[in-house]
């Protein structure tokens, strides 16, 4: 095997780490760093990690939103958004994505093309006024020119759009920029004419589902725009969008789009910047062990019943957190034995536990002479 130098080794570093002076330090300081971070078999990092993840937990705030930029988009931060992250919240309170443009098109009027794309906008949003006459039994939308130039739609994009959602619905266009529904269907009453209203005026004309605000932001030297709302798979897709930094606050969905992975980085960089944001600071090292430990079994587990301690092996670990009861009666049908390998069980049954010098099964041999 060729030998890399010291030299070599050092270019390969991340940038962040050569601005900080890295390579002008010798390669025997660095091994000898590097043996001191290491652990000593049996030492119990599980517990120091836990320990030290939550112990600063105590200090966030308990309920507590940061709005992102002048239009205010709010997201979950503190305390709520740490258990949504440990816990693997399958639905966030306030998803949300960070989507970054590419080199060739970062300014702000290809900032604001993109948010146009990017955000849901329905036939309600572009209504200047509505009118239900009773008699005839119709609804006229009279609807902002200024926000039809702005998303780039027209009156037959409309149209057509509202007629793909409301199936039942006779849809003309009666003057400029007046939309009249009435029903398809002879005999129709006041009721199935507000239904027809209801449909009409959810439908989606532009945009992606789910993304309702869109806030644009310039950040050293270039845009970024902040989602209310997601849809990842659908906005990695725009031309414009970088997908190599574009990310969303949904694990699930970055497990389902970028996989295990990215969702394992993803991890990491979410719960240091939710510490980050309230002036604490954690070793990445215990972070990326809970990281590890929820997804290891390539999939998102989080540290609850059904999730990294319902996956445990030992019947009496799992009893140990929640549901005693059921776990101890599914053990005893099933016929399930523990090898008490683990610490918990151990404890429970005032065994030592395998940590430390409990690791070592060693016996003196005395002779008899």
């Amino acid at each position: 095997m060729n030998e890399i130098s010291w030299k070599d080794r050092a270019q390969e570093l991340p940038p962040r780490y050569r601005e900080l002076g890295v390579e002008a330090e010798t390669q025997e300081k660095l091994e000898e760093r590097y043996e001191k971070m290491q652990y000593e078999p049996g030492e119990a990092i599980g517990l120091v990690a836990a320990q030290s993840l939550a112990e600063p937990a105590t200090q966030l705030t308990m309920e507590t939103y940061h709005a992102a930029g002048a239009a205010q988009v709010s997201l979950t931060a503190g305390l709520p958004r740490l258990i949504e992250i440990v816990d693997a919240r399958r639905n966030p309170d306030t998803p949300s994505m960070d989507v970054y443009l590419k080199e060739d098109y970062s300014s702000e009027e290809d900032a604001k093309k993109v948010a146009r794309k990017l955000r849901e906008v329905t036939l309600e949003d572009l209504v200047r006024k509505d009118t239900i006459d009773i008699m005839q039994l119709e609804v006229s939308y009279n609807l902002n020119a200024d926000l039809l130039d702005d998303y780039d739609v027209d009156m037959e994009d409309v149209k057509s759009r509202v007629q793909e959602k409301a199936k039942k619905a006779k849809i003309e266009i009666a003057g400029d920029n007046e939309l009249v529904i009435a029903s398809s269907e002879e005999d129709y009453d006041l009721r199935d004419l507000q239904d027809i209203k209801e449909k009409a005026e959810e439908t989606r004309i532009k945009g992606i589902k789910g993304i309702e605000q869109v806030v644009i932001q310039e950040e050293n030297d270039e845009w970024r725009l902040q989602t209310a709302g997601t849809s990842l798979r659908k906005t990695l897709k725009i031309e414009e969008v970088d997908e190599n930094r574009t990310v969303s606050n949904d694990l699930f969905e970055v497990k389902k789009v970028l996989g295990v992975e990215a969702l394992r980085h993803q991890i990491i960089e979410e719960i240091n910047e939710t510490l980050a944001a309230q002036g604490i600071s954690v070793d990445d090292r215990h972070i990326m062990l809970l990281a590890d430990m929820m997804t290891k079994e390539g999939e998102l587990n989080g540290t609850t019943r059904y999730g990294i301690v319902g996956n445990k092996k030992s019947i009496l670990a799992r009893s140990a957190f929640e549901e005693t009861k059921k776990h101890l009666i599914q053990g005893t049908l099933q016929g399930e034995t523990d090898e008490l390998e683990g610490i918990v069980e151990n404890i429970i049954v005032g065994q030592s536990v395998p940590v430390g010098t409990g690791m070592i099964d060693l016996k003196a041999g005395f002779s008899s002479e």
